[in-house]
């Protein structure tokens, strides 16, 4: 039987990280860049947390060559970031059907927050992305969720990224694309903590606007 902290039923807010670990993220210092960002967003979900009426539990799986959970159902006020490190392709639609498979036999409660979704990728899927993402968006909670993507570099492919958000927050989403490292922990502390906000306080009806891009000829550093 399950624990009844597992479920969402609790009232608990689930936010779930599906991050991109094939080799080309080894480039340029960018999974190294989102390491540091989900570390330092730490403390500002632990302040979110203070509102929400049970608490906010952290995910995270990455994808390869095949897919793996690295965190399940961490309290944030438990949560320690382990280094994430890349090797292999991109399987994204494992991934999906990954977090498929543990939404349908982990989740069967009804009073749960939205969840909240953090795609980050800088390539293209080399599996089946649609099949896995289909089967995502099937179970009750990946359509209901608040589904954000993060493209990391000029590479990736973001009608893939499009389609992962689909019509979430009311079709309102487009992929945010970060060019360098400020833009990327940038990103993830805005859409860690904005998507969570939304998802505690729904009465509010939006998402603030993400964080402006920094001009380029402000940027001292080197875009991917």
């Amino acid at each position: 039987m399950m624990d009844r902290e597992s479920r969402m039923g609790n009232r608990d807010l689930h936010l779930f990280f599906l991050i991109d670990a094939s080799d080309s993220m080894s480039y340029g210092g960018k999974i190294e860049t989102l390491n540091n960002a989900i570390r330092e967003s730490i403390p500002h979900i632990r302040e979110i947390a203070r509102d929400a009426e049970g608490s906010i539990k952290v995910h995270a799986l990455t994808f390869s060559t095949g897919a793996r959970w690295v965190q399940k159902n961490v309290d944030i006020r438990d949560f320690t970031w382990e280094n994430m490190t890349t090797k292999g392709v991109t399987d994204m639609g494992r991934g999906f059907e990954l977090l498929a498979e543990k939404l349908e036999n982990d989740f069967q409660g009804e009073r749960g927050y939205q969840p909240v979704m953090i795609l980050l990728s800088d390539g293209l899927p080399t599996d089946d992305y649609e099949a896995g993402l289909k089967k995502l968006k099937n179970t009750k909670w990946g359509a209901k969720a608040i589904r954000i993507s993060i493209a990391i570099g000029s590479e990736t492919d973001l009608d893939v990224l499009q389609a992962f958000i689909g019509d979430s927050f009311r079709g309102e989403l487009k992929p945010l694309k970060a060019k360098n490292a400020s833009e990327l922990k940038n990103y993830i502390r805005w859409a860690s903590t904005a998507a969570s906000t939304a998802s505690i306080n729904p009465l509010k009806g939006m998402l603030p606007p993400p964080p402006a891009v920094t001009p380029e000829s402000d940027v001292d550093e080197i875009d991917w």
